[in-house]
């Protein structure tokens, strides 16, 4: 009898220490119930106007192309300025003959 209650209170004990780091904050349990999710959307949106393409986050920067309506368009960063507004740094893909070509650039929101 002492050796089936001895075998009982070491299992319950070797259980409650294999169970119990999987709830710790490092462990396995915890991070399937909280999913950390970025706000990004892997589809590129439209342009419904023409725009210019920019070298810097500036008013005053120099012009990469003119984007056409309809181009699709990347947003990869958002930065907002004290001075100018917000900013949006694209990635553009651009028609050049026969081959697409890659262009980043910013694009001030006021503009559109």
């Amino acid at each position: 009898m002492n050796l089936i209650s001895t075998f009982i209170v070491w299992t319950w004990l070797l259980g409650i220490a294999l169970v119990a780091p999987t709830t710790l904050p490092a462990g396995g349990a915890q991070k399937l119930n909280i999913q950390h999710r970025k706000n990004q959307s892997s589809a590129p949106i439209i342009a419904l106007k023409e725009f210019n393409l920019l070298s810097s986050a500036s008013n005053n920067s120099s012009i990469l192309i003119q984007v056409k309506e309809g181009t699709p368009v990347n947003i990869m960063k958002v930065w907002d300025s004290n001075d100018t507004g917000k900013w949006l740094f694209v990635n553009v893909i651009i028609q050049d003959f026969y081959q697409f070509f890659y262009k980043k650039g910013w694009v001030n929101i006021s503009n559109f």
